[in-house]
Formats: C-alpha cells, sequence, structure tokens
C-alpha cells in the first residue's frame, strides 16, 4: 500500500514538475515574443520615420528641382520672346538704316550732279575767258606786228635816206630837199621791200625751255605777282600737258586764281588736277583747296561732300586731318 502510496506521490510530484516546467517555458516564451514584438515596433517605428522622413525629404527636393525646371522653362520662353522682340526690331532698324542710305545716296547723287552742272559751267565760263584771252592774245600780237612793220618800214627809209638813193615807182618823181633827194612813200620800189624784214618775232627773246620757263613762273608765284604767274604756267602747260609736270602747272594755276580771290575759277583748275592726275602728290592738297574754295563761295554743302571725300580717297594724308577740322567747324 505505501508503496503504491509513493508510486501515487511521486507520480503527482512528477505531473506537478512537468506542470511547473511548462509554465516557466510558456512564461519565457511570451517574455521573449513580447521582447521581439517590442524590437519590431521599434524597428518598424524606427525605419518607417526615417523612410518617411527620406521621402519628405526625397519630395521636397524633387518640388525645388521642379520649381527650378519651372523658372529655367520660363527664363528659357522669356528669352525666346526677346530674341523674337530683337530680330524684329533689327529687321526694322535695318530697314530704316537702308532706306536712310538710300535717301542720302539719292541726295548726294543730286548734290553730285549740281556740282557736275556748276563745274560745267564753270568750265564754260572758263572757256569763254580762255578764247576772250586768246582773241585778246591775238589783238595784242597782231598790234605788235603792226608797230614791227612800222618800225621796219622806218628804218628803211631811214636808211634809203641816208645813202642818198632812192628807187621810186615810174608813176613817182623826185623831190629835193635841202641838198637830200627824199622820196614820196608811195614811190617805194621792190628794192626797198628786198631789204631784211624785222617782225614781232625777231624783236621777242629766245625760246625759254620748260624748266626754266616752270622755275619763272614759280618766282612770279612767290612775288605774289598771280596774274603773270598764271600767264607763264598756261605756257609751261602749253609746252607740257601731260605727266607730273602738268599736275603741277595746273595746281599752282589754281593757286594763283585762289590767291586773287578767283574760287570758282579756281575749282576748275583743281578738278583737272583731281580728275587727270588721281596718284599726283597734289590731289590730295587740290580737293582740300577745292573744299575750301566752296567755303568761301558760301557752299557748305558741297564743301562737306568735298572734304568726305578727301577723308575716304586719302584718309592717312595731311590734308585729311585739316579737312576733319574743317567738317567739325561746320557741325
Amino acid at each position: 500500500m505505501k508503496r503504491i502510496r509513493n508510486l501515487v506521490v511521486a507520480g503527482c510530484s512528477v505531473f506537478l514538475l512537468c506542470q511547473c516546467a511548462t509554465q516557466d517555458a510558456v512564461q519565457n516564451l511570451s517574455y521573449q515574443l513580447r521582447a521581439v514584438n517590442q524590437k519590431v515596433e521599434d524597428i518598424k517605428s524606427t525605419t518607417v520615420s526615417k523612410i518617411q522622413k527620406r521621402q519628405a525629404g526625397s519630395l521636397s527636393r524633387i518640388e525645388a528641382v521642379q520649381n527650378d525646371v519651372l523658372q529655367l522653362r520660363g527664363s528659357l520662353e522669356e528669352n525666346a520672346h526677346q530674341e523674337t522682340l530683337f530680330r524684329e526690331q533689327s529687321k526694322e532698324n535695318l530697314a530704316a538704316l537702308q532706306s536712310t542710305v538710300e535717301k542720302y545716296q539719292a541726295a548726294n547723287q543730286q548734290r553730285f550732279k549740281l556740282i557736275e552742272d556748276r563745274l560745267d559751267r564753270l568750265a564754260f565760263k572758263v572757256g569763254k575767258l580762255s578764247q576772250a584771252r586768246i582773241r585778246e592774245a591775238e589783238k595784242r600780237a597782231q598790234a605788235a606786228a603792226r608797230r614791227a612793220e612800222e618800225a621796219r618800214q622806218r628804218t628803211v627809209m631811214a636808211a634809203t635816206a641816208a645813202s642818198g638813193v632812192v628807187n621810186i615807182m615810174p608813176t613817182g618823181r623826185k623831190v629835193k630837199v635841202t641838198g637830200r633827194r627824199k622820196a614820196a612813200p608811195a614811190a617805194v620800189s621792190s628794192t626797198a621791200k628786198n631789204l631784211p624784214r624785222k617782225n614781232a618775232a625777231s624783236a621777242t627773246s629766245p625760246p625759254v625751255r620748260g624748266i626754266d620757263l616752270f622755275s619763272r613762273a614759280m618766282k612770279q608765284y612767290q612775288a605774289k605777282k598771280y596774274a603773270d604767274a598764271y600767264k607763264t604756267f598756261e605756257q609751261v602747260l602749253a609746252g607740257h600737258p601731260k605727266g607730273d609736270k602738268a599736275a603741277e602747272t595746273l595746281f599752282f594755276m589754281g593757286e594763283c586764281l585762289f590767291a586773287q580771290g578767283e574760287y570758282d575759277l579756281a575749282i576748275l583748275d583743281y578738278q583737272k588736277v583731281i580728275s587727270n592726275h588721281a596718284k599726283n602728290r597734289r590731289t590730295p592738297t587740290a580737293l582740300l583747296k577745292q573744299g575750301i574754295s566752296f567755303e568761301k563761295l558760301t557752299d557748305r554743302e558741297t564743301a562737306k561732300i568735298i572734304y568726305k571725300k578727301l577723308l575716304a580717297e586719302y584718309p592717312k594724308s595731311p590734308e585729311a586731318a585739316t579737312a576733319r577740322q574743317h567738317l567739325n567747324s561746320m557741325q
């Protein structure tokens, strides 16, 4: 009986012991499970908050990038619009500039035409003056020839009277005067005609070489004998119508006229230098003096055109600087 009782007690003890062990394990497992759940919750809260923060930061960055993109797009559109406006404005300005240039070209053509007409009129006047001078020179030559012929006749008559020999025509008659015989003027025979004849050409000085003649003209010009110098320069030009000597001569002919205040005639001589001797060293000076001549004639617009032509064709010449000063003074 005891034995059975002991066995029962032992079995109960074992059962109780087993029951206690199971509860402890369950408690441990429950504790561990709660710990794991707590860690999971902690991990969830930490990770999710970090992810949410990262997402929030990414979203803010994306929004900032979007804003920057929108601003950049707006700037690009504004720049494109401004570029379009600038192109249209440039086209309008270019059209206006072309119109202005065409107007100035037309005005300059009209001015050049007026200048050419004026030069033609001046050339016509100079032609008339030259013809008048030629006629005057011819008259002077004829008068000189007549005087020479009269002097020749007087010389022949004096020589005949001194020799006492008188040759008369058949219709004439001798006349005795104080012991010497004198023939009537109408009774001079062919013998007298055969005597050496002195004409105007023999009374003049021997021909002068062109260089000496040019030197003489320059001395007259330097002595301010402008009228005489002009005539001498004309003789030089007649002997040297081409080349550098002609350019020099024409230039100083213009200078003689300029010094005498004959600005319109000086313009023509300067124009001959400009037109026929463009590469000569006197050409820039001729252009400058031509512009000054137009200023003297109160034609300021034409003077401006001449000065601008000088600046365009001879920009490095000393005359160009003077022309620029004249232009600035006329502004």
